[in-house]
């Protein structure tokens, strides 16, 4: 290759850099924002199928299902909690969380009130498919900042 009369090359990064910069600190609000419709009905499919990220949540004791067998119509499984959702989310991040003061004992089991002990029914959590369309979201959004850097 013959280089003689070359004094200099330019390469402009203005492009990478702009871009660099916008990734640092993304706006990520659009993508959150579109992804709460698919979170949510995640969960109201997790509170359809009874299920947890570990399989089946635990039928009710025989003990509830004898106190309630004189009702004309049973209540689901832990009620509306599933569904007593709200969503919060900045630039950055987004937290889906339960509204109901209770839910803690629910998701973790143990011991509460008059002694009753509850099974562990983990209600809260975002499937592996709706976890593979919300990243789908996200890097479409982050592509769209990309090609306006």
């Amino acid at each position: 290759m013959n280089l003689e009369g070359l004094g200099q090359a330019r390469v402009d990064l203005g492009f990478f850099q702009r871009a660099r910069v916008q990734l640092a600190k993304p706006d990520l609000r659009p993508a959150w924002k579109e992804s709460r419709k698919p979170l949510r009905a995640d969960q109201r499919d997790h509170a359809k199928k009874q299920s947890g990220p570990d399989g089946a949540w635990a039928p009710r004791a025989s003990s509830t299902k004898t106190r309630t067998s004189g009702r004309k119509r049973q209540r689901k499984l832990l009620g509306r909690l599933p569904a007593a959702l709200t969503s919060k989310y900045d630039r950055r991040k987004f937290t889906l969380r339960s509204l109901v003061k209770w839910s803690l004992a629910h998701w973790q089991g143990g011991r509460v009130g008059h002694g009753a002990v509850l099974p562990a029914r983990v209600f809260l959590y975002a499937s592996d498919s709706v976890l593979g369309t919300v990243s789908g979201i996200v890097a479409r959004h982050v592509a769209k900042i990309f090609e306006r850097a």
